[in-house]
């Protein structure tokens, strides 16, 4: 038990539980999906999800400390990974915004190209940012940025997101 009479739960089943708590009290249906990864889970809802997320960030929460949109989910070969990247800043971000891309690869030895993930981060960002700015003609920049370009590493998948920085929740 805790100093508030909870029973202790592990990280996962918490986060599993704030999620479950905060999106039945605003009402929207939702689905939870464990991923390979102990601390990761994705949610399919009928909601737009800044709205969820914007909740969540709302909410006391212990164990839940990032939360992201994503557009897509796909399988981890680079190419489809690369090509669906393409498609939805195509679609999202106008040619006079920026983009910054960040990677979240784990520590598997398994990546989305194969190399060690030190490595696979810096390769896979550079290679997405040069696509980008060479097929689509858009401005990459680190600091000053418009838009994220977020890929997550979900184990056989991977979760890609377009999205503006507002709309990403990050707690400490």
């Amino acid at each position: 038990m805790d100093e508030n009479g909870r029973k202790k739960l592990n990280p996962e089943i918490l986060g599993v539980e704030e999620i479950e708590k905060t999106f039945n009290h605003i009402g929207i249906w939702f689905y939870i999906m464990q991923s390979e990864y102990f601390d990761t889970v994705t949610v399919e809802m009928d909601s737009d999800p800044t709205k969820a997320i914007e909740e969540l960030r709302k909410a006391h929460t212990v164990a839940i400390k990032r939360a992201i949109p994503l557009d897509s989910i796909v399988s981890s070969p680079p190419e489809l990974v690369i090509n669906t990247i393409q498609k939805l800043v195509q679609v999202k971000v106008a040619k006079n915004e920026s983009f910054t891309v960040k990677c979240k690869l784990r520590d598997n030895g398994h990546t989305l190209n194969g190399k060690e993930n030190m490595n696979s981060t810096d390769l896979l960002s550079s290679q997405i940012a040069r696509i980008l700015c060479c097929e689509l003609n858009l401005e990459h920049d680190d600091r000053d940025y418009d838009w994220i370009v977020q890929i997550e590493e979900l184990g056989d998948t991977t979760g890609i997101a377009v999205c503006r920085w507002e709309d990403v929740l990050i707690k400490n």
